[in-house]
């Protein structure tokens, strides 16, 4: 009787237009020239005859799209549930059903269910959402679901660019923008979308291949740049208004040729990059079928956009899920039984990449935000552009993220200002304007920034002169001083004192600096300095460091418990691992690295006085010792981290999730905690 009832209910669901739309909406998709696909507004239910409800024979997922690897999860299904199938479409059926008394539509893998009925119909590609290769959620503008806008801001004095990793295209790329609007600014505001990224320094627009899809004059505009010089190409201001409906498709994977739409679906444009006249795109804007996703912002502008998706037809493919990642809990929720909170570097610019923000959502909950140590923040004394960190702060506050300033102050040269690494002053002014630096940014981040990197490195740089710039200007009080003043301008703030090569006495530079931290650490921890956590960043095997040495796990939770002791915890802080000088085949040297990571989670946990697990960025494709970028190590075959250059989990990550589900017998020490 009850599944009779709950059929029926299913029924009804079923036969209400208004329940008709998935939690994302599938656009109108445009087919690639000479595709059968008609252009018609897709329906996400078809009108066919109502078919039985069918069971789930196991535990499975809701998705928006015909995608588990693709798609966002609406809702965990358990075995014995009802769905009503109503399409097929590749490895996937289209279902209504009700989970805790909401009724919801999407989409489950065919293999969970029973015997499906027969005559079912086969949905056409234009019917379903597209896969999407960006997720307004996740961008890297704030996000009001509501209204399906999400608002870019820029408020520095520069022109603001971010783009995501290479991303690999399977078909050919569209874009939709249900409107526009924009701030007024010395520019244009634009989506941009890339076949080669731009230069960090020097031409930055020297080889590139860009298109901008944009606001001007209350109407949409396109900008075409070749690579050949600064300006654009080509540049069209297109006859429909911003605040209308738009879409731009192309034709192939190498982005050859495209079309813009209006809403109405008539042609407005169409262009052939390859024969256009002073164009130099002879092989389309993707030559390497990868396109890098950002926006570019004039200084002191907003760009409003509406209904924004950008995406290709969905395969409908299941991805097989390698060892239960797609369908265990990630790293982060995994970690919290062991007291241990799962960090990484992080960059709001990469999460146009929704691969990179659905990683970050899934195994991390701690945001190291590295924009705290950008000179281009600190502009003179007193004077700062907080442009930058406040767009990392706000976007990692509304995704929840337990937030890391790393480094509030770090006295490598490289990265101070000019106007202060240049500058003469006596050393009492040199207290002056760091104490005033530590008040004025910490006291603007107070209760947003829970955890504070203060005087990074200070003990490993103090064995040579000129690497430290506030020792060289200050002494090594400027440690007692930094921490104090970081206690007062945030009396609840997590204060680390972070370094390299500390993590065991592998050889005597190890041992050194070991000793001498923890000798530094016991004096200021007796005359009151308020430290709370010695880091250890565990960048290893580095060519510069010890890369021969392993570190052994039996050392590093000795090394850790010993300044536990002192009264403070433990975190690891950067963790990554160069493999470039590492013997043996890829699956030789993924195998290494897992059990390295392995030993260094495991020591973490069984040290009973670590807390933290960091690495330094998510994946291979951003590392900065892997990446190809300027300020980038570039090295060939490093593979550093727990995710290859395509996101996907390597044998590290395993490695780490198989110790985080692992009990342990630990024997913690006494320490305060805080």
């Amino acid at each position: 009787m009850a599944k009779y009832l709950r059929s029926v209910l299913l029924l009804m669901i079923f036969l209400l237009p208004a329940c008709a739309q998935t939690s994302i909406p599938a656009p109108t998709i445009i087919p690639p020239t000479g595709s059968t696909i008609s252009i018609t507004t897709p329906t996400t239910i078809p009108s066919v005859t109502p078919q039985p409800s069918v069971t789930l024979q196991q535990d499975g997922s809701l998705y928006a799209g015909p995608g588990n690897a693709d798609f966002e999860q609406v809702a965990s299904l358990k075995a014995g549930t009802d769905v009503l199938p109503i399409a097929t479409f590749g490895d996937f059926v289209q279902v209504a059903t009700i989970v805790d008394g909401q009724e919801l539509h999407g989409y489950v893998w065919k293999n969970i269910l029973a015997a499906l009925p027969a005559g079912l119909p086969a949905l056409a590609s234009a019917s379903v959402p597209w896969q999407p290769l960006y997720l307004p959620d996740c961008s890297p503008g704030n996000y009001t679901a509501a209204t399906d806008a999400v608002v870019f801001s820029n408020d520095s004095s520069a022109y603001l660019d971010n783009e995501s990793s290479a991303i690999p295209l399977a078909e050919p790329l569209s874009i939709a923008i249900g409107s526009a609007a924009a701030t007024p600014g010395d520019g244009a505001p634009a989506i941009k979308i890339l076949g080669s990224p731009e230069q960090p320094s020097g031409d930055w627009w020297k080889g590139i291949t860009r298109l901008d899809l944009g606001y001007m004059n209350g109407n949409y505009y396109i900008g075409i740049r070749d690579g050949t010089k600064a300006d654009y190409v080509v540049y069209r201001e297109l006859p429909i208004k911003a605040d209308q409906t738009i879409q731009l498709a192309f034709d192939q994977i190498e982005g050859k040729s495209f079309r813009i739409l209006d809403g109405n679906r008539q042609k407005i444009l169409s262009m052939d990059l390859t024969t256009t006249q002073g164009v130099n795109l002879p092989n389309g804007l993707f030559p390497k079928g990868v396109v890098y996703i950002g926006t570019t912002l004039p200084a002191h502008s907003t760009f409003n956009v509406t209904g924004l998706r950008i995406g290709v037809l969905a395969s409908g493919q299941w991805m097989q899920a390698q060892n239960g990642y797609y369908t265990q809990p990630g790293l982060a929720e995994l970690a919290v039984s062991h007291h241990v909170t799962i960090g990484t570097e992080f960059s709001v610019g990469y999460t146009s990449d929704p691969r990179y923000c659905r990683t970050m959502q899934r195994d991390f909950n701690v945001a190291v935000l590295s924009e705290f140590s950008s000179p281009a923040m600190w502009l003179g004394i007193s004077q700062y552009d907080f442009s930058a960190i406040d767009q990392a702060v706000d976007y990692a506050s509304r995704h929840g993220w337990r937030i890391r300033a790393s480094h509030l102050l770090w006295g490598n040269p490289d990265i101070l200002p000019d106007w202060l690494k240049n500058s003469h002053y006596p050393r009492e002014q040199y207290i002056q304007i760091m104490e005033q630096y530590i008040k004025d940014v910490v006291g603007r981040y107070r209760g947003r920034v829970q955890e504070w990197s203060i005087a990074n490195e200070a003990i490993s740089r103090s064995f040579s002169s000129g690497t430290d710039f506030w020792n060289d200007k200050i002494g090594p009080d400027y440690i007692s001083l930094a921490f104090i003043t970081a206690r007062q301008a945030d009396p609840e703030g997590l204060l680390i004192f972070n370094d390299y090569n500390n993590q065991a006495p592998q050889d005597a530079l190890q041992a050194s600096i070991i000793n001498k931290m923890y000798t530094t650490v016991r004096q200021l921890k007796a005359g009151g300095v308020p430290i709370d956590v010695v880091g250890m960043q565990m960048h290893l095997f580095m060519p510069w460091l010890s890369s021969s040495l392993l570190p052994q796990k039996a050392a590093v939770v000795a090394t850790m418990q010993k300044f536990a002791a002192l009264g403070v915890r433990i975190y690891v802080t950067e963790m990554d691992a160069d493999l470039a000088r590492q013997p043996g085949s890829q699956v030789e040297k993924w195998a290494f690295e897992a059990g390295v990571y392995r030993d260094i989670m495991e020591a973490c946990i069984e040290s009973g006085v670590c807390n933290s697990f960091a690495t330094w960025g998510i994946s291979d494709a951003t590392s900065w010792i892997s990446c190809a970028s300027n300020g980038c190590l570039n090295e060939k075959n490093a593979d550093p981290l727990m995710f290859d250059p395509s996101y996907a989990p390597k044998p590290a990550y395993f490695a780490v999730r198989d110790a985080l589900q692992t009990d342990f017998t630990v024997t913690p020490i006494t320490t305060p905690t805080k």
